[in-house]
C-alpha cells in the first residue's frame, strides 16, 4: 500500500472527525488506515514530520501543512 495515499486518508480521517471505518475506499482499506496511524504514532514519525516541516520555516508555532507536503517528509524517515 503506498504510503501517500495512506497519509492522505489519515489526514482525511482526523481533518473531517471521522471513524475510520467511514474513510474513503480511495485511501485504502480502513484498518490499513488505522494500523498505520498507530504504528506511525509509536515511531513519532508524525512527530518529527512536524519538527522537519517548522525547522523549515521562520514560523515555529504556526504551519499549516497539506498531506502532500508530509508524505515526502513521511517517506524520507521510513526510508531511513
Amino acid at each position: 500500500m503506498d504510503d501517500r495515499r495512506v497519509l492522505s486518508g489519515i489526514v482525511y480521517v482526523i481533518r473531517n472527525g471521522l471513524q475510520w471505518k467511514d474513510a474513503s475506499k480511495a485511501y485504502g482499506p480502513h484498518k490499513t488506515l488505522y494500523n498505520r496511524f498507530i504504528r506511525w504514532s509509536c515511531l513519532s514519525v508524525c512527530n518529527r514530520i512536524f519538527v522537519a516541516l517548522t525547522d523549515q520555516t521562520d514560523r515555529s508555532k504556526c504551519l499549516m501543512i497539506d498531506a502532500i507536503h508530509s508524505a515526502a517528509i513521511v517517506i524520507f524517515y521510513l526510508k531511513e
